[in-house]
C-alpha cells in the first residue's frame, strides 16, 4: 500500500482526489488544506509521496518543495496544479519536484494520470534508495577487506577506497574518491600512468603484446611489481584486478587488491 499526502486549499477537490486514487486498492491517501502543517505531519508519519497545489494562501507548492528538501527529504514529491505556466514548470523540476501535472480536462483522467505518477515516483525511489543500500553495503564489505582495495568505474574514476590503502598510501578516501585520469597511481608510481587495475578494460593480446609477468586466473590479473613507491618506501606488492559487473553482465568498472610481500 502507497500511502500518500495530499497537499490543497480546496476541501472539495482534496475529497474528491482522495476517493478516485483510493479506488485502486493500492493507494492510502491522507489530505491536508494548509502546507504550513506539511512538515510536522511528514515528521509524524512515514509518507511515501507528496502531492500538492501550487497556489495557496499560505504558501505556494515551490516553497512547500524547497522547505521538504532543506530537510534533506528525498520524498518523491508531485506538483498538481491548475497554474501552468512554463517557468512555474522549469522551478519545480529544478528544485527537486519528481512530476508535474496540470489540473484540467476529463477529471477521471487526470486522477489515472496521477495515480501513474504516483506509483512511477515511488517505484523510482525505491530503486534509488536499493542502489544506494547496494553500495554501501559493497563500501562496508571493501573496507572490512584486509589487503588494500580500490575500484574504479569503466571511465577510470575512483568509486571505492578503503581503510587499508589509506593505511599503505597515506592517502585518505575523501581525497580521492571521485577523481579519475590515474590519480590512483601516483601515491604508487609517483606519477599519473595505468596499473594493472586499467588493464581490466584491454584485450588479452593488448596485454601480451605490451606487458609482460602478468597472469590471468580466469577474469582475474595477477602481477608483482617492486617498482611501487608508496609513502616513498621500496616495496614488493602483488596486485589481483577483476572485472565489476552489472546485472547484465556488462563490465561497469573495475577492483584491484594490493598486498605487501616484501620480504
Amino acid at each position: 500500500m502507497i500511502s500518500v499526502l495530499y497537499v490543497d486549499d480546496e476541501p472539495d477537490l482534496l475529497e474528491l482526489c482522495r476517493i478516485f486514487l483510493e479506488q485502486a486498492g493500492d493507494l492510502r491517501v491522507d489530505t491536508i488544506q494548509s502546507p504550513l502543517d506539511v512538515l510536522l505531519r511528514l515528521e509524524e508519519h512515514p509518507y511515501d509521496v507528496v502531492v500538492c497545489d501550487y497556489q495557496m494562501p499560505d504558501m505556494d507548492g515551490i516553497s512547500l518543495l524547497k522547505q521538504v528538501r532543506r530537510k534533506k527529504s528525498d520524498i518523491p514529491f508531485i506538483l498538481f496544479t491548475g497554474r501552468g505556466r512554463e517557468e512555474i514548470v522549469i522551478e519545480a523540476l529544478n528544485n527537486g519536484a519528481d512530476f508535474y501535472l496540470q489540473k484540467g480536462g476529463d477529471v477521471k483522467a487526470q486522477f489515472a494520470e496521477l495515480a501513474s505518477k504516483i506509483r512511477q515516483a515511488v517505484k523510482r525511489r525505491q530503486a534509488e534508495r536499493s542502489l544506494k543500500e547496494s553500495e554501501k553495503m559493497l563500501n562496508d564489505i571493501i573496507n572490512f577487506l584486509p589487503d588494500a582495495t580500490f575500484a574504479i568505474d569503466r571511465v577510470g574514476t575512483v568509486i571505492a577506497w578503503n581503510r587499508a590503502i589509506e593505511e599503505m598510501t597515506g592517502i585518505l578516501a575523501e581525497d580521492i574518491v571521485g577523481k579519475g585520469e590515474y590519480e590512483y597511481a601516483i601515491p604508487f608510481y609517483g606519477s599519473r600512468r595505468p596499473m594493472l587495475i586499467d588493464l581490466i578494460f584491454e584485450s588479452e593480446e593488448e596485454i601480451r603484446k605490451n606487458y609482460s609477468g602478468i597472469t590471468r586466473e580466469k577474469d582475474v590479473l595477477i602481477a608483482e611489481t617492486d617498482l611501487p613507491r608508496p609513502k616513498g618506501e621500496k616495496k614488493v606488492l602483488m596486485g589481483k584486478a577483476s572485472p565489476l559487473y552489472n546485472q547484465k553482465d556488462e563490465i561497469i568498472g573495475a577492483i584491484e587488491a594490493i598486498r605487501d610481500i616484501t620480504v
